[in-house]
C-alpha cells in the first residue's frame, strides 16, 4: 500500500515539475518575442527619424506620421497576438499535463484499491 502512496506522490511531483517546465519555456518564448521587437523597433527608429527631418511640407509630414502610426499598430497588434497564443499554448499544454497526471493518479488508485482487496480476500480466506 505506501508504495502504491509513494508512486502517486512521485507522479504528483513530476507533473507539478512538468507543469512548470512549460510555463518557463512559455515565458522564454515570450521574452524572446518582446526583445526580437525591441531589436527591430530599434532599428527603424533611425530611419523614421530621417524621414521626418525629409518632410518638406505638412502634408508630406502627416503623410508620414499615418504612415509611421499604422506600423507602430501593426506590431502592437502581433505582440497582443502572440502574447494570447502563447498563453493559450501553455494553458492546452498546462491540460495535457494535468489529464496525465489524473491517468496515471486513477491507475495508482486502481492498483492500490486492487491491492487491498487481494489482500483482504487473502485475510479472509486464511481466517476462515
Amino acid at each position: 500500500m505506501q508504495n502504491q502512496w509513494v508512486d502517486l506522490y512521485r507522479n504528483g511531483i513530476r507533473t507539478a515539475s512538468d507543469v512548470a517546465r512549460v510555463s518557463l519555456e512559455s515565458s522564454i518564448r515570450m521574452h524572446e518575442k518582446q526583445l526580437r521587437m525591441a531589436r527591430e523597433i530599434l532599428q527603424e527608429q533611425p530611419r523614421s527619424a530621417e524621414e521626418i527631418t525629409r518632410a518638406g511640407s505638412v502634408q508630406e509630414l502627416l503623410a508620414l506620421q499615418s504612415r509611421l502610426a499604422g506600423a507602430q499598430f501593426g506590431r502592437m497588434i502581433e505582440l497582443w497576438s502572440s502574447i494570447w497564443q502563447t498563453a493559450a499554448q501553455t494553458q492546452a499544454q498546462g491540460l495535457r499535463e494535468m489529464q496525465t497526471f489524473a491517468s496515471r493518479s486513477s491507475e495508482d488508485v486502481a492498483r492500490a484499491a486492487a491491492s487491498q482487496v487481494s489482500r483482504a480476500a487473502g485475510s479472509v480466506e486464511e481466517s476462515a
